[in-house]
């Protein structure tokens, strides 16, 4: 039997998953649970038939890892999601909209497939960057094209901290929607290249300020293909290390916020507000502390918008409850939620912490 199918028949129908899943959340009927995402699995290792509703649970997923956290027997539910669009998009049947994402990642470097040319419109001339150097610094398409004051902001802190980064003329999408879809022999092909041309400008470390790059990069890579020659870091643990060290001297800022945390690094979570709390900020919790998803990622928001906005709103109805700042990490999480509020007229102040921390440190 398949071993994925195995870890699958294990479920005891505990539904715990049913309860921390966004799309769950926002849906009725109990039509589109991560428990009966996994369910499908046989039907689509035989080749049969799946249902509508079937087929769009599989696609229903940003694979936030929600369920894994919570399932008692340890069922690698966002693994066995990943496993069956693998097998969707080799017999032929996933979202043409899926297909053309992975198509312009491949032949285009970003899911849009925006102008090449247009990737570092956010370089400007007050920005100190090396020609060369051992430390590189990739903003990632979401910073490149819908938030260039996240890498301003980046560029701006550390050479305040003395560091002169050089960036990677020949940046591409770290391709994290191929392997949430599922393309995991494009993934390998796609990032052995990048990982190449990185290595062959001599960089010791990597630094992005964007979670889906780094957990891709670091993580993914070493799984589909193999592990980079370089040291992949966030921006954000390395902002913190500087403030610890003294090198960026923070002004007391006096604020109140709200946080909406990133799926790939929920992990991490307290990083962001232990340097919310170093420049002076208070950290309201949205959801008790809990990570949930923006609802963006995996491939929802083309495929299904409607829902996918839902999601992003139960933390814009929320904060618009107890503050008047939304503060993330995550640049996709930040390009998906002024998206949605956009198309529904609803007001939004949202920043990313770089920016936060720049005018603490630099002023405005």
């Amino acid at each position: 039997m398949d071993k994925l199918q195995e870890l699958a028949d294990l479920c005891i129908d505990c539904k715990k998953c049913w309860d921390v899943c966004p799309v769950n959340m926002v849906t009725e009927g109990n039509i589109y649970t991560p428990q009966g995402k996994i369910q499908s699995l046989s039907k689509i290792l035989a080749g049969e038939e799946l249902s509508q509703d079937e087929f769009n649970n599989i696609y229903l997923s940003t694979r936030c890892g929600a369920c894994d956290d919570v399932c008692p027997v340890d069922i690698p539910i966002t693994q066995i999601i990943q496993y069956e669009r693998k097998l969707l998009a080799e017999q032929g049947k996933e979202p043409a909209k899926t297909t053309l994402i992975s198509k312009n990642i491949l032949e285009k470097n970003s899911p849009g497939g925006k102008d090449p040319a247009l990737r570092f419109s956010w370089v400007t001339p007050d920005l100190d960057i090396a020609e060369k150097s051992d430390v590189a610094y990739m903003a990632g398409c979401w910073v490149a094209y819908s938030h260039p004051e996240i890498a301003q902001s980046t560029i701006r802190l550390l050479n305040k901290a003395g560091i002169k980064p050089m960036i990677l003329k020949e940046e591409k999408c770290c391709g994290i929607f191929l392997i949430d879809s599922g393309h995991l022999d494009e993934i390998a092909a796609h990032g052995e290249k990048y990982m190449e041309y990185i290595e062959s400008l001599g960089v010791k470390k990597l630094l992005v300020s964007c979670p889906g790059c780094y957990h891709s990069i670091r993580d993914s890579y070493a799984e589909f293909c193999r592990a980079p020659k370089f040291e992949v870091e966030l921006t954000m643990n390395v902002f913190k290390e500087l403030l610890n060290e003294g090198k960026l001297k923070p002004q007391k800022l006096n604020r109140t916020v709200a946080i909406r945390d990133a799926c790939p690094i929920r992990h991490l979570s307290g990083v962001p507000r232990d340097i919310l709390k170093t420049i002076g900020v208070d950290v309201i919790e949205l959801f008790d502390g809990k990570t949930r998803c923006c609802g963006g990622p995996g491939g929802l928001k083309p495929n299904f918008p409607q829902i996918s906005g839902d999601i992003a709103m139960m933390a814009v109805n929320r904060y618009k409850e107890v503050s008047d700042t939304l503060v993330s990490y995550c640049p996709f999480c930040m390009h998906h939620t002024e998206g949605v509020c956009k198309e529904r007229n609803e007001e939004l102040n949202m920043k990313d912490i770089s920016v936060l921390l720049a005018e603490s440190v630099l002023g405005k």
